[in-house]
């Protein structure tokens, strides 16, 4: 696997450690940031979507 550098502020690189835990390593704590706000994302549009959708069917109407 390929390995890269990216530069980041001594600020930055503190808050990630701050939101891993021991023996995490940058990757793994990165990777879980982004899952999390790909799931924020995800949610915040079906969030939208029940507050804009005006025609809801009633579950008992589906029998």
């Amino acid at each position: 696997m390929a390995i890269t550098t990216v530069q980041i502020t001594p600020e930055t690189r503190d808050l990630l450690k701050a939101a891993g835990r021991k023996g995490e390593t940058y990757d793994t704590i990165i990777r879980k940031l982004l899952e999390t706000a790909q799931y924020v994302d995800f949610m915040d549009e079906q969030y939208q979507i029940l507050r804009t959708e005006r025609h809801w069917v009633d579950l008992k109407d589906l029998r």
